[in-house]
């Protein structure tokens, strides 16, 4: 992120024997440790076993929200079986994740130079997400876990053949309908529901996630008198009672939704440094207007955009050394350098 952000490696260079180091080590905990559930479905490893990463601890997808027992009282997944949720097969998160670092440190050797090795790790990162595939994805592109959070992370993560993102997606709308449009994910997913949802081409969902008022939800908390956003859905009881933390990134993270998709400001894929970025509005007909800025390490760039009469207004100011790709609702596309650019369009 920082070498994305400011294009300086120096993080990258300071940093890339502990990331080698990590990568490796995840790499042999994948191969030579396993989860009890697959040693008894087969005594043997089965061939992509090597890189299903599932024979280690960790906390998998923390903090989703709680089920209700017949009183109404919340059931806590940990307290009212810590056994079972200690030794749960938490193998989909951490495969996924596994694939995610293997293939970000591809992309560090080939910023670096690391020719070699950057193939080495390409071709490794796809060995784990063929592990994944199989382990964890049907022919249908359902997931193996069937949550929220299994879709987002999938999605997310370009885990999901082409031909079967859709189908995924169309899952993880129907399991948050099935929610009452409210979501269930948690502090490893929480981050990029919207954004999958609005690049799938739900927008409407994923807006209607956003402004849910009733729990589990962003608003939710606010009704309930939160300033900040909290590391657990239901981090206040309805007798006033504090639990975790009040004031977390996990789910605040939905603040990234807001800068690149309701903004519209994102830098472009192939750009570090903020080179080059596009200006896209995800649009809602409850938000007709959205302004910003961000110092960015080229300058200030700003963004302001209004709704009005079946119109969209864009306008943006372009720092030098940038250039800018402006997208309309429409499908209309417009190129703009360094300077202040506004037009006009058809919302439809």
């Amino acid at each position: 992120m920082l070498y994305t952000t400011y294009g300086d490696t120096a993080a990258l260079a300071e940093n890339w024997p502990a990331m080698r180091r990590w990568v490796e080590w995840a790499l042999a905990t994948a191969r030579d440790a396993r989860h009890p559930s697959r040693v008894e479905r087969s005594a043997e490893p089965l061939a992509h076993e090597e890189f299903v990463w599932d024979g280690s601890f960790h906390w998998g997808e923390w903090l989703e929200p709680k089920e209700r027992a017949a009183d109404g009282s919340l059931i806590d997944p940990v307290m009212s079986d810590p056994m079972a949720w200690y030794l749960a097969d938490k193998g989909e998160v951490g495969t996924a994740y596994l694939f995610r670092s293997v293939r970000t440190l591809a992309d560090v050797a080939r910023v670096l130079g690391h020719a070699g090795e950057a193939a080495r790790y390409r071709e490794t990162a796809e060995r784990v997400r063929r592990a994944w595939r199989t382990e964890f994805l049907d022919a249908e592109g359902r997931t193996k876990a069937g949550t929220q959070a299994s879709y987002v992370r999938a999605l997310a993560f370009e885990l999901v053949p082409e031909d079967l993102r859709e189908r995924a997606a169309r899952h993880l709308v129907a399991l948050i309908d099935a929610a009452g449009g409210h979501l269930g994910t948690g502090f490893l997913s929480t981050a990029d529901l919207l954004p999958v949802l609005a690049d799938s081409g739900h927008p409407d969902v994923a807006y209607r996630v956003l402004l849910q008022r009733s729990s589990p939800s962003w608003l939710g908390m606010l009704d309930r008198g939160a300033t900040t956003i909290w590391e657990d859905w239901d981090g206040v009881s309805e007798d006033g009672t504090a639990t975790a933390s009040l004031n977390h990134y996990s789910k605040g993270a939905v603040i990234r939704f807001l800068h690149t998709h309701t903004l519209g400001l994102r830098q472009e894929p192939a750009s570090a440094g903020w080179e080059s970025f596009v200006v896209a509005p995800v649009l809602d007909e409850t938000i007709t207007w959205a302004t910003g800025t961000f110092d960015g390490p080229r300058g200030r760039i700003a963004v302001d955009w209004r709704a009005e009469d079946g119109h969209l207004t864009i306008a943006v100011e372009v720092p030098g050394g940038s250039e800018a790709r402006i997208r309309f609702p429409d499908g209309s596309t417009f190129h703009t350098g360094p300077g202040r650019f506004s037009r006009r369009r058809p919302i439809n």
